[in-house]
């Protein structure tokens, strides 16, 4: 049997086919895939109970963390090494200086600023341009004297100077400038220096133990305390090669030392001044007519 459909036929039928499949659809899949539940009923949690603390062996540390807890001493095994502190003062002054510039800077803003860092490695510097002074404890006073005890007194001052001079040597700021100007540390002009530390050494020892009558006992410490300070600061520059930090603050500190022996001797003279007359002309006394205020105005 053959066929013939019109195609509008054709279409009423498709457009009829496809309003039934989707009424289907509708009631079929259109109802919940999910059955309904009841609703959660909340249950009340169980009461906190804290857990016992016991402490067995009465230590007044709980049992558990006896565990994490030792008496038995922590040994480290050794490192080898061959590292030394510096036992200079330039060397200690970088370390302390570094360490105290790492702190500043990881405390952040409540850490020390730059300027108070360097401050501080300043007054470090500055202290150890300080030296104890020999005083009157230091020193034999006599309470009693005569003429005889002012002319002794007076040409064993002298002496020690006379003995002790070096003759020929350069000025000690020349001889370091030498020393410090070679490409090679120069081992001469070094020495030079320490045998000059070594002469106020002993002017100094030397005048510590001559008796000094009372009225001259001031002058005295002052000179003993020059040449201490002399001592000090040249003693510094001889070292300058291991130790520039420290040369550098006796250094500052020349000037005003070879100063104030210039001074002392000046007052040594004035001391002596009203007993010239007890004074012969081969006293070793006479030297201090060198440092008169007369002399060298002239």
């Amino acid at each position: 049997m053959e066929w013939n459909l019109h195609p509008r036929i054709i279409g009423a039928c498709l457009v009829g086919f496809a309003l039934v499949a989707g009424a289907y659809v509708f009631s079929t899949f259109g109802e919940s895939n999910f059955r309904s539940q009841p609703a959660a009923v909340a249950v009340a949690a169980a009461p906190r109970v804290a857990i016992a603390v016991t402490d067995n062996d009465n230590n007044g540390i709980e049992d558990w963390r006896d565990e994490f807890i030792t008496t038995k001493p922590i040994i480290l095994d050794p490192i080898d090494s061959t590292y030394e502190p510096p036992t200079t003062l330039t060397g200690q002054l970088g370390i302390d200086f570094f360490e105290s510039y790492i702190r500043s800077k990881s405390a952040g803003p409540f850490g020390s600023s730059r300027e108070e860092v360097i401050e501080r490695a300043v007054e470090t510097m500055s202290a150890q341009a300080v030296y104890t002074l020999y005083d009157a404890p230091d020193i034999t006073i006599m309470t009693t004297w005569d003429n005889d005890d002012i002319v002794t007194y007076a040409n064993t001052v002298a002496l020690v100077i006379t003995n002790n001079n070096i003759a020929d040597s350069r000025g000690e700021i020349a001889i370091l400038s030498d020393a410090l100007s070679q490409v090679e540390p120069d081992i001469e002009n070094i020495e030079q220096l320490a045998e000059i530390a070594a002469a106020y050494q002993n002017m100094r020892d030397q005048t510590l133990a001559i008796p000094v009558p009372a009225f001259a006992a001031k002058q005295h410490l002052d000179l003993v305390n020059t040449y201490h300070a002399l001592y000090e600061s040249i003693t510094a520059m001889a070292i300058s090669i291991e130790d520039p930090a420290f040369a550098l603050i006796r250094i500052k500190r020349y000037q005003d030392d070879a100063t104030g022996l210039q001074i002392a001797l000046q007052n040594m003279y004035d001391t002596f001044e009203p007993y010239a007359s007890l004074l012969g002309p081969d006293d070793p006394a006479l030297l201090f007519v060198l440092f008169s205020s007369e002399f060298n105005s002239n």
